[in-house]
């Protein structure tokens, strides 16, 4: 008994510790494990304190929630490498959860800066008390309670898919020998009858020739119509006041465009499938570039479906990196977008 008395008093003082106010342990979860650009990721921030962190319910309740406000300016500041389509704040006890429903924009790491989850309680509380038609919204000081969360990783889709080349579109056939062409055309003015002989015999062959050239000038015309329907509508921007019938609007030009463009019917084809589509039409690899081109293809569907089907989904009113507002930028971006589908053309 004396022997296994040291043993007992050491597991009974562990215990003792480990149930202590004092003893605290941050913990993250993420979900899901893997995370791809674009996906709806959830980050659960799980910490526990005895100290009165916040104001109101938090600090009077032993157990309280709160929706949090995901118009916070912190989170605005950073619309550019993610989006916070939801955020809540739980309290049982000592043990508070911040829960995250992000969506990242960008691949590698994404690395949610450090920010003050106080200002934000209170900044919820505010928008709270708005809502609730109060004529003097709560707004409560407290010592500042950073939150600082570790990096997720965020794979591309070509990791997701497993694609890595893909088959440059078929260029067009142009005849060759055009010089020796209207070289003999020169001669056919000599006799009718080598003229007529001459296109008898070449009539397949001029046949492809001018089918190619109209097949060219289809999509040059495409091309110009849907930047030209672009540039109508950021003029028409200002009498448009529904974020997501713009969206709508230049998700339509872009889907009409790819129709035309691929002789393909996208208006029916998720985002989420867009890519296997590209993969099956062009036989199933692709370049570089052409990888690049269909990566901002996803991204600005991705944007743009956030915007139009999110209750919160809403235009920037301004691009930090240029000073103009979302709307326009995604304008830019669209025509950009279509200028380079022409680029992998004429490379071809």
């Amino acid at each position: 008994m004396k022997r296994k008395f040291p043993h007992i008093f050491a597991i009974f003082s562990l215990l003792i510790l480990l149930s202590a106010p004092g003893h605290t342990q941050n913990l993250q979860l993420v979900m899901p494990k893997i995370v791809y650009i674009g996906d709806t990721v959830e980050i659960r921030y799980i910490f526990h304190s005895e100290a009165k962190l916040f104001g109101g319910e938090f600090s009077d309740s032993p157990s309280a929630f709160l929706n949090l406000n995901t118009e916070y300016d912190f989170f605005k500041a950073n619309a550019a490498d993610f989006a916070v389509t939801k955020a809540t704040l739980e309290k049982i006890n000592a043990e508070y959860t911040l829960t995250m429903t992000v969506i990242p924009w960008k691949t590698g790491y994404l690395q949610i800066p450090p920010f003050n989850l106080n200002s934000l309680v209170n900044s919820s509380l505010d928008f709270s008390k708005k809502i609730a038609g109060s004529r003097a919204p709560m707004t409560i000081t407290f010592t500042p309670f950073i939150i600082s969360l570790s990096p997720v990783e965020v794979k591309s889709l070509v990791t997701k898919t497993g694609h890595k080349n893909f088959m440059p579109q078929s260029a067009p056939l142009v005849m060759g020998g055009t010089t020796a062409f209207l070289v003999i055309l020169a001669i056919v003015s000599l006799t009718v009858f080598s003229a007529l002989l001459f296109i008898l015999m070449h009539i397949p062959r001029v046949a492809s020739f001018i089918k190619n050239i109209s097949y060219l000038y289809s999509l040059r015309k495409n091309s110009r119509k849907s930047i030209r329907r672009l540039i109508k509508l950021q003029k028409e921007s200002n009498a448009i006041a529904s974020d997501k019938d713009f969206a709508e609007k230049i998700q339509h030009i872009l889907r009409d465009f790819l129709n035309k463009r691929f002789g393909h019917d996208f208006s029916s084809i998720t985002t989420n499938k867009l890519y296997s589509e590209f993969i099956e039409l062009s036989g199933g690899t692709l370049d570089t570039q052409q990888e690049d081109t269909i990566e901002n293809l996803l991204a600005i569907f991705s944007r743009l479906e956030y915007i139009r089907f999110a209750e919160e989904g809403s235009f920037r009113s301004e691009n930090e990196n240029n000073g103009t507002n979302e709307r326009s930028a995604f304008i830019q971006k669209s025509i950009q977008l279509i200028e380079n589908f022409d680029k992998e053309e004429a490379r071809e």
